[in-house]
């Protein structure tokens, strides 16, 4: 099972938890991508509550977020996810649209649901992969969808086919 209990909320920029609001107001002010409540399509929020454990669990696994909050938008050209965690504060992330593939995320072992990343993310030179953990809620399935069509839109997949090599 998952460490956290999640719940996921569709929800305005401006209704984001404060640490997040902050961190992609200065994202969107560096990056000079305009203001964040009118060029993003879609955001929401998640709650990650951590699961009691056992003492010695807890013991092992050191300090670790009793609570995270994770704030996702959409916008036309990029997806940007920011954390803010109890003990390990905040972190922004973001990725071109045309730079990674995406989609609704379900672990047959943990239970654990998300949207799926591959691809690029910031800067960096190395392809990742990897998931933003969200509820298995209405609006975190709402959000994976929009999300995989809009890099559909600007990114088409490749066509697959038996004949590929022939050209068609």
């Amino acid at each position: 099972m998952s460490e956290y209990i999640r719940t996921t909320r569709e929800c305005s920029v401006t209704q984001l938890h404060p640490e997040l609001l902050q961190a992609v107001r200065s994202y969107f002010r560096e990056h000079r991508l305009g203001d964040p409540e009118t060029e993003t399509l879609i955001c929401c929020e998640t709650l990650s509550r951590r699961k009691s454990a056992g003492k010695l669990v807890s013991w092992l696994s050191g300090k670790s977020d009793a609570t995270i909050y994770t704030g996702m938008l959409l916008t036309s050209g990029r997806l940007i996810w920011v954390n803010h965690g109890d003990q390990s504060g905040t972190l922004l992330n973001a990725a071109d649209l045309k730079q990674i593939r995406a989609g609704f995320y379900r672990s047959p072992l943990t239970k654990d649901t998300g949207l799926e990343i591959v691809g690029y993310i910031g800067d960096d030179k190395n392809r990742i992969r990897g998931y933003v953990g969200m509820g298995a809620d209405p609006a975190a399935q709402k959000f994976c969808e929009e999300v995989t069509q809009a890099i559909n839109r600007v990114n088409p997949p490749a066509k697959k086919g038996l004949f590929r090599w022939l050209g068609g």
